[in-house]
């Protein structure tokens, strides 16, 4: 109200000082009007006469002139004190004030982030920045069909101190968009891409097809084009059509950039390829539908951020490379899982499984391999439902792909494999495994 006052009388001074200008306008209008009509008159005295009207008019407007203020007065200055407690309290009143940090907020779960099952309720951890407190309750979500049909699923989200968890169920096989925002702006990632599929029936599992990739074969990767990537020992990752069709390959033998000596584990993440180079010790990522070389992190060694012969790769769908941190497995790691609650699965060569916390550093348990016909285990991959899908090798073509329910109970075997080491999921829920001894991968 004080600043309406101020801002009014100040109006009325600037309208005043106008009003006083524009009499001035014309009164020097008037007098240029008399100076010009003097060449038109003969008579002296006329002149005479025009003369002194004239300097009556500048005299005029000189003293009206001096009325005028030139300069807008500088007071009317606001000085106030608040009272900070009171207003403190009303603020409390409707939660906390705070910046928001967009990227602090992320979803925090594993591979099977794109996937999902038809009319099954799916869940994401949203994680919080700490002591975020009542601002988790601005996250909104939704989750739509990416066709541009009309079909919404439902997201529930629920806040329980610093994790929020958003849930949703699809009605439809498809792609759909899943986006997650605070106060209007998506959260680091959002929106995330989901695959609806149809649930997967492991008791009836049969061989669908095979790729032949030529040379002994670590690596598989399937794109969300279908496109499958395969790595080959002569020095390259050879790239498939959906249906066996060679198409491209990435990258040559050689130790510079963007080639391999010994390409091992394959690993896509969005339109990425990651490739694990088990002899040179580093891992380099190329973009999956160009194959041009991007970049690469590791070398050869036992500190923070090197490798000794790097087998497996997987993602939790929040790093990019920077080093963070070492898990301790005790024994040989050969292949990495994160599950939907970003639980991280290692298979340990020796014949068994570890499970650690989604940040690494809590070993929650260890169990043995449940299938007592082979004796060293090599990968790992786990799908929207739980099935945990483990490659088993005994030597000669006793070697196995077994998958497990979630209560670690076998469900189904597939027999008759030579050396299985990579393993991999399509979007179409599929399983592609590397016959690594047999030069192909084949598809479940």
């Amino acid at each position: 109200m004080e600043t309406e006052e101020i801002a009014s009388a100040k109006k009325n001074l600037v309208e005043k000082q106008l009003d006083g200008f524009y009499k001035l306008v014309k009164q020097v209008s008037h007098g240029r009007h008399l100076a010009s009509s003097v060449s038109e008159r003969t008579d002296s005295g006329e002149v005479l006469s025009v003369k002194k009207l004239i300097t009556n008019q500048l005299e005029e407007c000189i003293e009206e002139y001096k009325k005028i203020p030139l300069e807008i007065e500088d007071k009317g200055a606001i000085l106030t004190r608040l009272d900070t407690s009171t207003l403190n309290k009303e603020i409390n009143e409707f939660g906390s004030v705070s910046e928001v940090d967009i990227d602090a907020y992320s979803i925090d779960s594993g591979l099977a982030i794109p996937l999902a099952t038809i009319k099954k309720e799916r869940k994401f951890k949203v994680a919080l920045p700490a002591g975020i407190g009542k601002a988790a309750s601005y996250l909104k979500g939704s989750f739509i069909k990416s066709d541009g049909s009309k079909e919404e699923g439902r997201v529930v989200i629920v806040n329980d101190n610093n994790t929020a968890i958003v849930s949703c169920t699809a009605q439809s096989i498809g792609g759909y968009e899943l986006s997650v925002t605070i106060r209007g702006h998506h959260i680091k990632g959002s929106p995330y891409q989901l695959s609806v599929k149809a649930s997967r029936d492991y008791t009836t599992l049969t061989n669908q097809r095979s790729f032949n990739v030529g040379n002994d074969t670590y690596g598989v990767a399937v794109h969300t084009n279908g496109e499958v990537f395969a790595s080959s020992n002569d020095g390259f990752v050879q790239v498939f059509n959906e249906d066996g069709t060679a198409v491209r390959r990435i990258g040559s033998k050689g130790n510079a950039n963007g080639q391999f000596n010994f390409p091992f584990g394959l690993l896509l993440v969005g339109d990425r390829l990651y490739v694990s180079d088990y002899s040179l010790n580093r891992v380099q990522y190329f973009s999956a539908t160009t194959g041009q070389y991007i970049g690469q992190f590791g070398s050869k060694g036992k500190g923070n951020g090197q490798f000794s012969r790097p087998e497996g790769m997987s993602t939790d769908g929040k790093e990019d490379g920077t080093f963070v941190q070492v898990i301790q497995c005790d024994g040989q790691a050969t292949d990495v899982a994160v599950d939907n609650e970003g639980k991280i699965h290692v298979t340990i060569y020796q014949n068994h499984i570890k499970i650690f916390s989604p940040d690494g550093k809590t070993h929650l348990h260890t169990y043995n391999n449940p299938h007592s016909g082979s004796t060293y285990l090599q990968g790992v991959a786990i799908d929207d439902d739980g099935h945990v899908l483990v490659l088993a090798y005994k030597g000669g073509s006793d070697s196995c792909v077994y998958a497990l329910s979630s209560d670690k109970k076998q469900v189904k075997l597939i027999s008759g494999l030579s050396n299985p080491y990579g393993i991999a999921l399509a979007k179409d829920g599929y399983i592609y495994v590397t016959d690594t001894n047999n030069k192909r991968i084949m598809k479940y």
